[in-house]
């Protein structure tokens, strides 16, 4: 199970990347000093946009780690 674990830590991580790449674009867009600016940031939130959206599919495949996910196995010991 860790890698599936593993797989939606890293999908999760990636969701919010995207989502901060939208949200950095959007900004872009509307303090954009020209209207070249403004459709080159249009289009890169956009492609943004649809990133979330296939990442988000994507989580709807990869399992959810069970109750036990944190359950470490094998621990650190510091004696």
């Amino acid at each position: 199970h860790k890698p599936a674990k593993a797989t939606r830590v890293r999908s999760v991580r990636a969701l919010a990347a995207e989502q901060r790449a939208v949200s950095f674009f959007d900004a872009m867009v509307r303090q954009a000093a020209t209207d070249d600016i403004r459709r080159a940031a249009e289009e890169m939130r956009n492609e943004e946009v649809e990133h979330v959206a296939l990442v988000q599919a994507w989580l709807q495949k990869v399992p959810k780690p069970g109750a036990e996910w944190a359950v470490d196995p094998d621990p650190p010991r510091y004696d």
